[in-house]
């Protein structure tokens, strides 16, 4: 069952979650298989269908079938879905109700006049590489594309006006503790509402009455007795919203970020990113992480000195955001996006599914007070034509939906580069002694390759854009050690690592770093892109600071180290 705020407590839910009959149909595309083909096995929602034994790796199209039941019919009945991938056409009783091929992206649909008694919802989950219908991940991406549920699943009913759909809420003023509130309905609304809201649970409510314009209605308040979220005290308020039909509850902290003189500001004050990127996924599960994973990984990065998260590269899950939001974690969110070449980009469907996608992020984690960064297609061609394009349309989408929060990309064509410009920060993404050049002299590799860069920013760019580096780091075998410091062992990898922090957190025009990665991550799998599928030992990027299982390189306590000093 969905868990995570918002929370919606007058709603009665069926929880979609559990043991599904399941086919998977090796090779077939979503297009040709119909609702009615057998599902004689089980899968578990949420879930990975090919993290399992049975079906590991493979391809095709999967039918997922569920049976539900009504007490009563309903008008309005809300299917939530947490993420899914990589794309899926839904049936209520063999009728079409809903097609995604958003991965990732937590999404929802109505069904309208479903009567009560027993239905059965069947899903053709499909995980096939195809640009022609699935062009937000391709077999190139350097992680796995994984076929199935990777969050949670429920229905509610809705109430036939005036549904709360979501609040929204932003800081107007950190010494008085002034918000503003957007209210969105879902579907119809009267002209005029009465609501009431409150805070913290308090019996206090203040009433508003309000005229929604496309269903959305803003009025500002003030929070009594605030506190300010930050990463040492992580204060979070809720905000309960009553109408007549419904009652939402959102949570929320008070906090700013800006980017200025060249450097970062959290409520205020300077702020130094000490961060690492991290995949959603496990070896058993995939993508479908517990929550006992996020919160273990969680304790792990706390146990390395890291303040900041990059979520790669994809929209994150709404559980591991509430829980940086309560333990003090800030984090960089990107829509889904992995090296697109100026073709990609020129593709109107590719652009229209990537708004559409970017736009949902920003809107489901809106009221995150850990998310700090909006960003968008890591690594694309940011030195075309088509990439100015679709970054100028992505900036100022991210901006229309939410303009709080620091907006950027992350880079690897620095030299280049055309598009940062329309950014809040540079972001830049270099493994110099690694990738590209793997001589043996890397250390000298790494002090050469940042002057020389930054040295282009800044005669390139407004020269009050703070600089993080968001990718930096190298491969390493966890067990593989070697008293040379032979490449791809645990003691070159803590080398490379040492030298790069060492050279980053001595380099005064940059704010922050964010290592490449957290954890060793799945990637291709017998084939990718030409030019990199053999520097994949065993299908996995190896650069993680931990093995896939959690487990501590060497690097770790190199990291540990040096974040402690900063």
């Amino acid at each position: 069952m969905i868990s995570y705020y918002p929370k919606y407590p007058t709603r009665p839910v069926i929880s979609l979650d559990g043991a599904w009959q399941f086919s998977l149909y090796e090779g077939k595309f979503l297009e040709e298989i119909t609702p009615d083909f057998p599902a004689e096995d089980r899968m578990c929602v949420p879930g990975a269908f090919d993290a399992t034994p049975a079906y590991f790796c493979k391809r095709g199209t999967a039918v997922y079938r569920k049976e539900f039941s009504l007490e009563q019919s309903s008008s309005r009945l809300l299917v939530r879905i947490g993420g899914l991938g990589l794309r899926a056409r839904f049936y209520l009783d063999g009728t079409p109700v809903f097609y995604t091929a958003l991965p990732y992206s937590a999404e929802s649909f109505e069904l309208a006049d479903v009567s009560a008694g027993n239905h059965t919802l069947t899903v053709l989950v499909d995980n096939m590489f195809s640009p022609e219908h699935q062009k937000l991940f391709l077999p190139g991406y350097d992680f796995f594309g994984f076929g199935g549920f990777y969050r949670s699943m429920e229905l509610r009913p809705l109430p036939l006006r005036n549904a709360l759909e979501r609040a929204q809420v932003r800081t107007l003023c950190l010494k008085t503790g002034k918000i503003s509130v957007t209210l969105i309905f879902r579907g119809e609304t009267d002209q005029e509402i009465t609501c009431t809201a409150s805070f913290d649970n308090r019996q206090e409510t203040t009433e508003y009455r309000l005229k929604p314009v496309n269903g959305r209605a803003t009025f500002e308040t003030t929070v009594s007795d605030f506190k300010i979220w930050s990463p040492q005290q992580p204060a979070l308020h809720t905000l309960t919203v009553q109408t007549g039909e419904d009652c939402l509850v959102e949570r929320f902290g008070i906090r700013t970020i800006k980017a200025k003189n060249r450097k970062l500001y959290l409520n205020g004050k300077e702020l130094y990113l000490k961060g690492v990127n991290r995949h959603e996924t496990h070896p058993d599960t995939g993508p479908a992480t517990s929550l006992i994973t996020q919160v273990s990984d969680l304790q792990l990065l706390k146990s390395i000195n890291v303040n900041f998260i990059r979520g790669s590269h994809y929209s994150q899950d709404q559980r591991f955001l509430d829980l940086c939001d309560e333990l003090g974690f800030l984090v960089w969110e990107e829509s889904l996006g992995w090296g697109n070449s100026p073709e990609e980009l020129a593709d109107p469907v590719f652009m229209d599914l990537q708004e559409q996608q970017t736009r949902l992020m920003v809107q489901n984690s809106i009221n995150h007070p850990s998310v700090i960064f909006w960003a968008f297609l890591n690594e694309f061609a940011s030195d075309s034509q088509a990439g100015y394009q679709s970054c100028e349309r992505l900036v100022k989408a991210i901006r229309e939906e939410d303009d709080t929060r620091l907006v950027s990309f992350a880079c690897c064509r620095p030299m280049t580069d055309t598009c940062l410009s329309l950014c809040d920060v540079l972001c830049l993404n270099t493994y110099p002694g690694w990738i590209g050049n793997n001589d043996d002299d890397f250390p000298e590799k790494i002090t050469e390759a940042i002057p020389k860069i930054l040295q282009r920013w800044r005669e390139f760019y407004p020269a009050d854009m703070p600089i993080i580096v968001t990718e930096m780091g190298c491969c390493g075998l966890y067990g593989e050690r070697d008293p040379a410091a032979a490449q791809w062992t645990e003691q070159f990898q803590a080398e490379y690592f040492s030298k790069v922090i060492e050279v980053i957190f001595g380099t005064a025009d940059i704010c922050g770093l964010t290592l490449w990665q957290f954890c060793d991550s799945k990637s291709y799998y017998r084939f990718g892109k030409k030019t990199s599928i053999r520097s994949k030992p065993l299908a996995f990027n190896l650069a993680g600071i931990y093995d896939r299982y959690r487990r501590p390189k060497l690097v770790a306590q190199s990291v540990a180290e040096w974040f402690a000093k900063k």
